[in-house]
């Protein structure tokens, strides 16, 4: 079986490339294979989203720990 990759910057042609690839014998679809997300990634994603705390030292740190 050969593969061949297609990058599609308009993503409002997709819907008719696929239903002209669907309608051509032989030719199937895969899905996209997802990547998992490393826990440096989440970490990223946590920054932006602001679920992040500072605090100025360890000792601010241990005291909101309640350590």
């Amino acid at each position: 079986m050969t593969q061949l990759t297609i990058n599609i910057e308009d993503k409002s042609i997709l819907p008719h490339l696929k239903k002209i690839l669907n309608a051509l014998e032989g030719v199937s679809i895969a899905k996209p294979i997802r990547k998992k997300k490393t826990g440096l990634d989440k970490a990223l994603e946590d920054i932006e989203a602001g679920r992040v705390k500072r605090y100025e030292s360890s000792e601010a740190l241990f005291k909101d720990l309640g350590i």
